[in-house]
């Protein structure tokens, strides 16, 4: 139940569109995203900013998935490394405002993380305020190697984890 119900206060406004704000328009950006969209499964291993559970090995089952419209991935993932395991979501989506993409990550750690990137020649890079990635296909968009980094101050970045993964569908 909306709780603003409850106090008098009326149903909310709608947020679907700002006064005067065009809606998005479909385009050749979008599909750019068509190379995610499967399921993969991904080995690797964690690097030093993991801190003591560096080097330990890596095993993750993702899929990536059109939302209604077209307009934005999701992507829900659980990653296992030693006894513990990391489930998130994540969406990616194209701001046609500023040229970027766009990167949202939420984990069952708790973090809930904004990046910022853009994409060539089948390479991915996204950054935010300590972390950032690169995800690179190869084979016919059948195989991706993403690499995850972290940094303190900006400029020094250490390994996070290293993945390669397969499109098994």
């Amino acid at each position: 139940m909306d709780p603003s119900h409850e106090v008098g206060q009326g149903a909310p406004e709608a947020t679907t569109q700002g006064p005067g704000e065009q809606a998005p328009r479909l385009g050749p950006e979008h599909q750019r995203l068509e190379a995610f969209i499967g399921e993969w499964k991904s080995e690797g291993v964690l690097g030093e900013a993991a801190g003591p559970q560096a080097r330990l090995k890596v095993t993750a089952i993702g899929h990536y998935e059109w939302l209604p419209g077209g307009f934005f991935v999701l992507h829900r993932g659980v990653m296992r490394f030693g006894e513990d395991r990391l489930e998130s979501a994540q969406i990616l989506g194209f701001d046609a405002s500023t040229g970027r993409y766009w990167l949202r990550l939420f984990d069952s750690h708790g973090f809930a993380r904004m990046y910022e990137g853009g994409e060539r020649d089948g390479v991915w890079h996204f950054a935010g305020a300590h972390e950032r990635v690169t995800m690179s296909f190869d084979h016919a968009n059948q195989q991706l190697a993403i690499h995850w980094e972290q940094s303190e101050d900006g400029v020094t970045w250490r390994l996070l984890c290293d993945l390669k993964g397969t499109r098994v569908h």
